[in-house]
């Protein structure tokens, strides 16, 4: 693609215009369009003063049957043809004749359109390749060169040395053997200065053509399939497709290209479907790009479902809409360049368009950018569940533009990405434990020795539960309350999902309630409560046992309050069995 072409989309693209910077830029380009076009009418009435202009002007010449204005863009200086006049006429019918079967053209929208052509070409800085003459397997190269004529500034000609090889040629050929094989009588009416039967025979050859490329496709697809075994099954078979497409226009253009030359179409002809073979080359490109990002992009997000790295699936997916983006966009420009028009002046004009343009499509671009730093920050994944502002939900897709998230109530709420991204958001999807913490409240009439108990066994049970991290897990009497005695379990429990979490959560519960059952406390009534019954009271027996076995702790020096030692715990660790057995605490 031409370097301009890229280096101005840079330039839209990324640069941050300001409008004075826009304004210089576009008055650059209208000077560079004003200062061609002066060049191709000041420098030479005739276009010659670029390679571009000479191969173009040479073209509408034979096209308009004008040769004698197509003799001014040949160097006959190396021939023995003098003066050129109305007796030269003959030379250059001749010329067009071997043109048209065995030459072969640049199109000219790719022809170099400086003053000094290209100078990174390898060849020397006055000779332009343009094209081929393929004769007898013999090649010889359609050269221009730069001639200083007199005082006047140069121009682009072909080259003596192509002319006097064409001459010799034409020379030393039986000359009927080059005309066309195609009846005159089907050659009589023109179009374009070139015969109505060649235009019909090149669109007709292009039909055909591609039912030729289809019919091989389909046969090295059908080859393919039988020598690759397992070929319906692998991942790697999308490739097959991803190449046979775009080489289904490669193959049709190529048939194009060498068949219209072998029966001797116009050069005018062809050069004209020039552009369509172009287009259609530039077009199997961009398919085999496209058709390669689809391709590559479902093999990695089946890979990443396959490892559940579900967080790079949206990534993924916005790189593969971004990619398609910057390909159409490229496509675009590049057909506008072929056909001619002066993409590098409409770029510079988007320019200035675009400050306009990107205040009204601010909050669009800032989505977009909200896009990307949802995309590569990743608080959130696709499949997350999440929390920002009061919204709960899971994430089901991450766009360009915005985010939808499926909520609690099944409802779909879809929210721009610039709002989302600035949002503080609460990923549970990433949570490693929950947290354990409650406060139970116990009865005025726990005596210290049952709150002692109480406090060592529900202890035991943190640090003897596999599914509780023992630290820091912690049971603490926080003080005296209104109408209870206050004492906070604080714990992590080592799951990650929020079902499993519940189940041990009401195993632990379950395990307290025995604990304070066999303490002989009990769970405290709210103050207000007006007892109407006489209150049963406490059991005097588990109270003597509770008292009895703290008695024992400390006579044996046991009793772990403040703290168990590290001793204790590490005896303790998984001594209970969880999920418990019907019976078994």
């Amino acid at each position: 693609m031409n370097t301009r072409i890229l280096l101005l989309i840079l330039i839209v693209f990324v640069c941050p215009f300001q409008k004075s910077n826009a304004d210089q830029l576009l008055q650059k380009s209208q000077n560079d369009t004003i200062q061609a076009e002066s060049n191709k009418s000041s420098l030479d009435p005739i276009g010659r003063s670029n390679p571009r202009g000479t191969v173009d002007g040479f073209l509408r010449a034979l096209a308009n049957e004008n040769f004698l204005r197509a003799a001014e863009y040949i160097d006959f200086s190396q021939t023995n043809i003098g003066v050129i006049d109305s007796s030269s006429i003959g030379t250059i019918e001749d010329i067009e004749i071997v043109f048209n079967k065995y030459g072969s053209i640049l199109p000219v929208s790719i022809i170099n359109n400086s003053t000094d052509g290209d100078i990174n070409d390898g060849l020397d800085v006055n000779i332009e390749n343009v094209g081929t003459l393929d004769i007898d397997k013999k090649k010889i190269a359609i050269n221009l060169e730069r001639i200083k004529v007199k005082s006047e500034a140069p121009i682009w000609l072909i080259s003596g040395e192509t002319t006097k090889a064409l001459l010799n040629y034409i020379d030393s050929t039986e000359f009927s053997s080059l005309e066309s094989p195609i009846p005159d009588e089907l050659l009589q009416g023109k179009w374009k200065g070139a015969p109505l039967f060649d235009w019909i025979a090149i669109i007709v050859l292009a039909f055909a053509s591609y039912m030729a490329a289809w019919l091989i496709t389909t046969l090295i697809k059908l080859i393919v399939r039988s020598l690759w075994r397992g070929y319906s099954q692998s991942r790697y078979s999308k490739f097959l497709r991803t190449l046979l497409i775009p080489l289904r226009l490669i193959i049709a253009v190529a048939i194009v290209l060498n068949i219209s030359r072998i029966v001797g179409l116009s050069i005018v002809v062809r050069q004209a479907f020039s552009y369509v073979n172009l287009i259609a080359l530039w077009t199997a490109l961009f398919i085999f790009i496209w058709l390669l990002i689809d391709t590559i992009s479902s093999i990695g997000e089946d890979r990443l479902r396959e490892r559940e790295i579900f967080g790079g699936l949206s990534a993924v997916s916005f790189l593969k809409n971004s990619a398609k983006f910057a390909l159409v966009v490229i496509a675009i420009l590049i057909v506008f360049e072929t056909l001619g028009f002066n993409v590098t002046a409409g770029i510079a004009a988007l320019g200035v368009g675009g400050i306009a343009l990107a205040l009204g499509a601010q909050k669009t671009v800032e989505n977009i950018v909200g896009g990307l730093s949802v995309v590569f920050d990743q608080p959130v994944s696709v499949g997350d569940f999440c929390k920002f502002g009061d919204t709960v939900g899971t994430v089901e897709k991450i766009g360009m533009r915005s985010t939808r998230i499926r909520t609690l109530g099944r409802t779909l709420v879809t929210i721009p990405n610039a709002d989302f991204s600035s949002q503080l958001i609460e990923n549970y999807a990433e949570r490693d434990m929950f947290l354990f913490l409650t406060t139970l409240g116990l009865r005025y009439e726990t005596s210290s020795d049952q709150m002692r108990y109480i406090l060592v066994e529900l202890r035991k049970i943190l640090y003897a539960h596999p599914k509780v991290d023992p630290e820091p897990a912690r049971v603490r009497f926080l003080g005296y309350g209104s109408d209870s005695l206050k004492v906070e379990i604080f714990a992590y429990i080592r799951v990650a999902d929020w079902n499993e979490y519940l189940g041990v959560q009401e195993d632990i519960n379950l395990r307290i309630a025995k604990v304070i059952e066999d303490s002989g406390s009990g769970f405290a009534f709210p103050s207000q409560t007006v007892y109407i019954s006489q209150d049963q009271g406490l059991s005097e027996t588990k109270k003597a046992e509770a008292e009895a076995k703290v008695k024992e702790w400390i006579d044996n020096n046991a009793l772990q309050i403040p703290s168990f030692d590290s001793q204790t715990i590490e005896s303790l660790k998984n001594t209970l069995k969880y999920p418990p057995n019907e019976g078994n605490t």
